[in-house]
């Protein structure tokens, strides 16, 4: 593969090893594949530069003095900016026990030294890919909380203009247009009480002279979506008829579509 160094790099490779051949090794291997490489040979300094920058992945030694590589992933995995990086470690240690101990304090792979330049670029690029696919979904839930707080917040408004409102407003389904909410207001002009109209439709309660007019035009909402100022004979409980322009509108609440019904009475006439 070409040198990619007057390119965007593939990725930020943090190699810490106190070992300076390994260090130029992995170095100029990782160049040439187009990867951006910082070397360091402490582990104190690794984490200061982690930290400061936090690399897309860290390829970590195990034997070095003064902190050794266990020591330095745990300091990674406790801090919330590095916390997240995916840790592969390059040992000459063998042991079933040496690489238990590696994952226990959060390495995500371990290869053992001497190692194979294909093997090494295999498992880089199957960790970026592993921790690349990890960030979008991370991100995707995060917009999906965001849109869910939105619309949590958005029908918390809603709810209080619904019941505040000196207009009558009746939420109904789209396909059988019952009844699921009215507002105080729309039961003071109907004189019904809120257990008589929830579940049931205009026509069961006899709202209308024409009992199927108003199922027709909710029923219409997918295709027209809305209707404005529709002249609309009321029938209250009582029997009385009262002249209201209606608007009617499609909305989503929770992902399911209903019609939202609201009434002007200010012409109001009674016949």
């Amino acid at each position: 593969m070409p040198n990619q160094s007057l390119n965007t790099p593939k990725a930020d490779i943090l190699v810490i090893d106190d070992t300076p051949e390994n260090l130029n090794l992995l170095s100029a291997m990782l160049t040439q594949q187009g990867y951006k490489v910082r070397s360091v040979t402490k582990g104190s300094t690794g984490l200061r530069g982690a930290d400061a920058a936090p690399p897309d992945l860290i390829l970590l030694d195990i034997n070095m003095p003064e902190m050794n590589g266990y020591q330095v992933c745990q300091h990674l995995k406790v801090n919330d900016r590095t916390r997240e990086i995916p840790v592969i470690f390059i040992s000459a240690l063998g042991d079933v026990l040496d690489k238990v101990k590696a994952f226990a304090v959060g390495g995500v792979d371990y290869i053992t030294k001497p190692f194979q330049l294909e093997e090494v670029l295999a498992r880089i690029e199957n960790h970026l890919t592993i921790r690349k696919l990890q960030t979008q979904l991370q991100a995707q839930n995060e917009r999906l909380q965001q849109e869910i707080y939105d619309r949590a917040k958005a029908e918390e408004k809603f709810a209080k203009v619904f019941r505040s409102s000196p207009n009558p407003i009746a939420i109904t389904t789209v396909s059988e247009t019952r009844f699921i909410d009215v507002n105080p207001s729309f039961l003071r002009m109907s004189g019904y009480s809120l257990e008589e109209v929830i579940g049931h439709t205009a026509a069961e309660l006899n709202l209308s002279k024409d009992k199927q007019a108003l199922a027709q035009t909710i029923q219409l909402l997918p295709n027209i979506e809305s209707v404005y100022n529709l002249e609309f004979e009321f029938y209250t409980k009582s029997r009385e008829v009262k002249i209201i322009l209606l608007s009617i509108e499609l909305i989503d609440l929770s992902g399911v579509q209903y019609a939202l019904l609201i009434a002007d009475t200010s012409s109001n006439a009674n016949v």
